[in-house]
């Protein structure tokens, strides 16, 4: 009896063993993206035209959701990831999650210089620029001109003409946050943004609702990757972009999974992403980043070329977290009182004949509600990074994490009341 019982166990773990080989032989190269649907389908049509044998499954996430995917990994199998988010790629190569890609590749110089995450793990298939996308026709129906800076974006004039999105939500808007941080100083760039979210009409959940709410011209402006505003000027003659003079530079990375059991042929797919035919789709298609391909655009170089602005993204990976939970405690979760304190603040600034307690009321007001609430010095500080970094299994931040974020919410409501009130109390009877 245990002989047939050892032998029914043998039987069945071979089974299993090759129904499981067979499985995996079967299973599709797995694909896990940032970037939006409409893009890759010509890229996915074009691959499987040439590799018809080779069956793609591409999973769409947004880059917390991706992130948390890959510290569960291998719960869900992926062979490929891709991303605009230089932070997304940090986090999975010093996690030791990706592997020596069998591609030959090298990014040109011009390129490098602006990220330090290209290496023999991570390639990059082209780039793309920030700037302002605007919708003429909202804008001359309501006389303003289109603003071409951060700057600009806190003038009153814009009051409730703008929309962003939010970087807890958008990789892209992360390093876009990061690009006013480190290009005026942390100080000076929260002052920028936090002024500039007192113009905002709505917070957006997603940088491709920020581009659809202004082509449909349910607002004028707002900040937005290149490739969405140049998507929507295909159709719409109404809808400009202007680079910021001191744009960052983001490449679109690739990368093998180290765990992945389909590197040959996720070295085909990213061969073909290289080709001069996979470039053209990714010049021309809705991906519409910038080329490496000197074939399919001679002069692919003008854009990096011309940017001075080098950001640090060590540092912005290191305090991604810190940044993230920061805008949300400061902007996003004081929204309504922010736009009504800057809206009060512009009111009173418009007024003539000011008396001296007057103007010193608006001043301090001014300067309560553009206060960041933590210096640079905190924000890089290991002990508060490490008070937001969640581990693969943790859904909820500790009790510490917890309190703190309760702390500089209220701290931040507190200064915008204690704004309005000085706004109120300074008042002409």
């Amino acid at each position: 009896m245990r002989i047939k019982i050892t032998l029914s166990l043998v039987c069945l773990l071979f089974s299993w063993l090759f129904i499981t080989s067979v499985k995996s032989d079967e299973r599709p190269l797995v694909i896990l993206t940032t970037l939006a649907d409409a893009p890759m389908r010509p890229l996915m049509a074009a691959f499987n035209e040439r590799y018809p044998d080779t069956k793609l499954q591409v999973i769409f996430r947004r880059m917390a959701i991706a992130t948390r995917m890959m510290k569960q990994y291998p719960t869900q199998p992926v062979d490929i990831v891709m991303s605009s988010s230089a932070n997304f790629f940090h986090h999975l190569d010093r996690e030791g999650l990706l592997t020596r890609l069998p591609v030959a590749h090298e990014a040109p110089k011009w390129l490098t210089r602006h990220s330090d995450i290209l290496n023999d793990k991570v390639a990059t298939i082209g780039y793309s620029g920030i700037g302002i996308m605007s919708n003429v026709q909202y804008l001359q129906k309501w006389g303003i001109p289109a603003p071409k800076s951060w700057e600009d974006m806190t003038d009153p004039i814009y009051q409730g003409h703008l929309t962003m999105t939010t970087p807890a939500n958008s990789g892209t808007m992360q390093l876009m946050v990061e690009n006013v941080l480190q290009e005026y100083g942390w100080e000076k760039g929260w002052q920028i943004l936090l002024e500039t979210s007192g113009n905002l009409s709505s917070i957006s959940a997603r940088s491709s609702r920020v581009s659809d709410a202004i082509a449909r011209g349910i607002v004028g402006a707002g900040p937005i990757i290149d490739n969405y505003a140049f998507n929507h000027q295909k159709h719409f003659d109404y809808v400009k972009f202007s680079y910021f003079d001191n744009s960052i530079i983001l490449p679109a990375y690739v990368a093998i999974v180290a765990e992945s059991s389909k590197r040959e042929k996720a070295a085909k797919f990213i061969e073909f992403l290289l080709s001069d035919e996979g470039q053209e789709i990714i010049y021309k298609s809705d991906m519409a980043k910038i080329p490496l391909s000197k074939t399919v655009l001679k002069s692919n170089d003008e854009l990096a070329n011309n940017t001075d602005f080098i950001l640090n993204s060590n540092q912005a990976y290191r305090r991604n977290e810190v940044v993230n939970v920061l805008f949300d405690q400061m902007i996003t979760h004081n929204f309504p009182l922010m736009k009504q304190t800057w809206n009060e603040i512009h009111e009173a600034e418009k007024q003539e004949n000011k008396t001296p307690a007057r103007i010193l009321a608006i001043n301090e007001a001014r300067a309560l509600a553009s206060k960041v609430i933590i210096s640079e010095e905190e924000a890089n500080s290991p002990l508060t990074q490490a008070l937001f970094t969640k581990e693969a299994d943790q859904r909820e931040y500790s009790d510490q994490a917890l309190a703190l974020l309760y702390q500089w919410r209220t701290q931040v409501n507190k200064n915008l009341e204690s704004a309005l009130t000085l706004l109120h109390e300074s008042k002409s009877p």
